[in-house]
């Protein structure tokens, strides 16, 4: 199914898109939550592009209508995919995991979310379209998604607050 990336290809071709990079954030909390988050990566992959860094996977108390524990984690990814592409491409890989949207903020057997963007140009441009927003609006609320992902990419800046990933965690960590 996840067969027609191939990175080969693009670096053949001397495609420079193919230096974009993403910082996508991965949780669960239904049934076997390993699993699932090992799934998405491998399907993250093999379908949007060659992994560069994943955090270690941190177990977080439940949040909103969730009333099982999550996992959650983060990954750098390089991808040739534009920001819209690559969400086309994450929410297939959630239903092809059993991903339902029935409640906002309720259990999911996996939530992938693009965080932060970088482009060809080592820019970490904004993107604000009805099904898309980067930086992720909610990021620097979540001590859950900036623990990972300050782990992979804390140098990485916030778009629209102009703060590293680094520094957000710590203002979060101090107001709590």
């Amino acid at each position: 199914m996840w067969l027609d990336y191939d990175p080969r290809r693009e670096r053949a071709r001397g495609d420079q898109r193919f230096m974009q990079e993403y910082v996508l954030a991965l949780g669960a909390n239904l049934g076997d939550r390993e699993y699932y988050i090992g799934q998405a990566i491998e399907a993250i992959r093999t379908s949007c592009g060659p992994i560069q860094r994943q955090s270690r996977l941190l177990e977080t108390e439940a949040m909103g209508a969730a009333d099982r524990p999550f996992l959650n984690g983060a990954l750098v990814i390089q991808s040739t995919l534009e920001p819209e592409s690559l969400l086309t491409r994450l929410l297939a890989i959630e239903q092809s995991l059993g991903r339902t949207r029935t409640l906002r903020w309720g259990n999911r057997t996996i939530d992938l979310d693009i965080i932060l963007w970088k482009d060809a140009h080592g820019n970490f441009p904004s993107v604000k379209t009805p099904t898309l927003t980067i930086p992720h609006p909610e990021m620097h609320k979540r001590l859950f998604v900036l623990g990972p992902v300050a782990e992979v990419a804390g140098d990485w800046r916030h778009a629209e607050l102009q703060e590293t990933v680094a520094e957000l965690l710590k203002e979060k960590q101090k107001s709590g």
